[in-house]
């Protein structure tokens, strides 16, 4: 047996050539890489009437043409990027023909938009989410945008408020996602609806002209295709519900308009949404199950054009109330469409059913079960601040 002293020398060696051949083995210099910023997927006519191709468009960034780079002064906009498409059988056939008209390694690490029209969402997008799944550049915490036009139309819009076009898409959306205004549907929040039974993936929906960039909604899916969508203040009760955001301003007529019948009609009142608060429970009920969501919100009124005296605690409840019911109006209408036209659960039910009766939910195909479900709204409102009027 070998004493212990004679062994230290080997194991000295051995730790010397062990950090000789350690090192970034696959390393790729930032030189020799081609990033992506920006994806666009579209469909590509074939004559023949042949099964259209995928059509991919990607927005690179050109490094010399940014302000800063290279001691230069930069031009920024269109000029500092470029847009370039290929087309396949499918997404990696589509990757590698772009890359074949390029002299350097596209990277996908840092793209941060993925839009995609309408028309291919509306089709199948099992293939692309495959795609996107598999590919270890993709980053989870990336947008997809759908868009009711060519996708590629969203990677040539210049609002000319940043140097790279798409950056200014992608603050718009995380900025609104910060706030509360706009869902923050990721990539990665993509795979787990997907993955799950209890409840049905969702992207955001904008639209876009050659300056002009605007969300729109929601777009809602069931097995990787697009069924429907829905507006700006569907979305927001849906915030309200799912994820506990305050969602967008409420705007309503000044109470005494339904009263007077005059020109009061003309007036408004708008509240801007502080803090929100759901809870949901569900429960068996009449062979199905029943959600019973109640939300409450604190409010700040931000501009008032009615002539109300807003000292008076029963002014401010009577506003409370409309408020309260213009909510509920907008959730039911929201309950509804996810109901009966699009037959999606978006609100993730089927989650807190299985969560709380996991053997009941086995028997159930949740799919053609949700239509048949109860779910009921609640609002309280409370008013925190009137702000100030001039008399």
């Amino acid at each position: 047996m070998k004493r212990p002293d004679r062994m230290m020398p080997l194991l000295l060696l051995l730790c010397l050539l062990a950090t000789l051949s350690s090192g970034c083995w696959d390393r790729k210099e930032l030189e020799q890489r081609t990033s992506v910023v920006a994806m666009a997927i579209d469909l590509a006519e074939r004559q023949g009437g042949e099964r259209p191709m995928i059509k991919l468009s990607v927005q690179i960034p050109i490094p010399i043409k940014i302000t800063g780079s290279g001691g230069g002064g930069g031009e920024g906009g269109k000029s500092a990027v470029k847009v370039m498409s290929a087309t396949g059988f499918s997404m990696a056939d589509a990757m590698r023909n772009l890359q074949s008209r390029l002299n350097q390694e596209l990277f996908y690490g840092h793209t941060r938009v993925i839009a995609v029209s309408e028309r291919v969402a509306r089709t199948d997008m099992s293939g692309i989410i495959d795609s996107l799944r598999r590919s270890p550049q993709m980053r989870r915490l990336l947008w997809v945008l759908i868009t009711p036009e060519q996708a590629v139309d969203l990677l040539h819009a210049d609002p000319k408020l940043e140097q790279i076009p798409i950056v200014y898409v992608m603050d718009l959306i995380q900025n609104g996602a910060e706030r509360g205004r706009i869902p923050d549907i990721t990539l990665g929040r993509w795979f787990i609806d997907r993955s799950s039974s209890g409840i049905e993936p969702t992207a955001n929906f904008v639209k876009s002209n050659k300056q002009d960039i605007k969300w729109h909604g929601i777009a809602l899916f069931h097995d990787d295709k697009m069924v429907g969508r829905i507006e700006e203040e569907q979305s927001w009760a849906l915030l309200h519900m799912r994820d506990k955001a305050i969602g967008g301003d409420i705007t309503i007529p000044c109470p005494a308009a339904k009263q007077t019948g005059s020109n009061s009609e003309r007036k408004y009142i708008t509240a801007h949404p502080k803090k929100v608060h759901s809870k949901s429970t569900v429960a068996p009920h009449q062979g199905t199950f029943r959600m019973d969501v109640k939300i409450t919100a604190e409010l700040d009124i931000v501009e008032s054009m009615c002539d109300l005296d807003y000292r008076k605690k029963q002014v401010v409840q009577q506003i409370e109330s409309a408020i309260s019911t213009e909510l509920e109006k907008r959730a039911q209408k929201l309950v509804e469409l996810c109901q009966k036209e699009y037959k999606v659960d978006v609100f993730g039910m089927g989650n807190k059913v299985r969560a709380k009766y996991p053997h009941e939910f086995e028997r159930l195909k949740w799919y053609d079960e949700f239509p048949q479900t109860q779910i009921n709204v609640n609002y309280d409102v409370e008013i925190r601040r009137v702000g100030m009027k001039m008399r």
